[in-house]
């Protein structure tokens, strides 16, 4: 009977310390606090930058965002855009977008367009050939208003893939910006 009784107190603590170190490593892959998320267009062929911003300091809930620009776009041009995301609830502010393109095989953003004439291409990749979507290109067409949702989901563990649906992973960041072609 003790011999049973060792073996079961030995299964135990190995089950105790194996969900122990499954805790640390979740711990060490926490999602960072998303606050702040630019959008810089710079006009093909130009050195004219425009940035659009949203922020919500305090995150999802609480607070009201403080900034959340329409984007203003002139028709008939093309530009080149770039996302910068920032967790400004911390001082100084953390730079995140370093951390969402050295994780890109786990980072997927995704542009939905309703209404406004604007086409969205040009996705850069990561490591893997996978679209990220931290640069695109906007193409715009004539005046228009309408919006573009802008999505980052995380998609840990090898799940991402070619043509992913934009309802595969879990949710970072989700904004619908007003998008005005004038």
């Amino acid at each position: 009977m003790k011999k049973y009784q060792k073996m079961l107190l030995g299964l135990v603590v190995v089950a105790s310390i194996a969900t122990g170190c499954k805790k640390n490593k979740e711990e060490l892959n926490e999602e960072e606090l998303i606050t702040t998320v630019q959008l810089k267009f710079t006009e093909t062929g130009t050195t004219n930058v425009s940035t659009f911003t949203f922020r919500d300091v305090d995150g999802d809930g609480g607070n009201a965002p403080t900034a959340f620009d329409n984007i203003v776009l002139a028709p008939g041009k093309t530009y080149d855009m770039a996302i910068e995301l920032k967790d400004e609830s911390k001082t100084p502010a953390v730079d995140i977008t370093d951390e969402v393109k050295e994780e890109g095989d786990e980072h997927q953003f995704y542009f939905v367009v309703s209404a406004a004439n604007v086409t969205i291409s040009n996705l850069n990749n990561d490591a893997n050939g996978l679209p990220l979507g931290t640069t695109a290109r906007w193409v715009t067409g004539a005046a228009s208003t309408g919006t573009v949702k802008v999505v980052l989901k995380h998609k840990p563990g090898g799940i991402k893939a070619a043509g992913d649906p934009i309802t595969k992973g879990e949710t970072d960041i989700e904004l619908n910006f007003t998008v005005r072609v004038q």
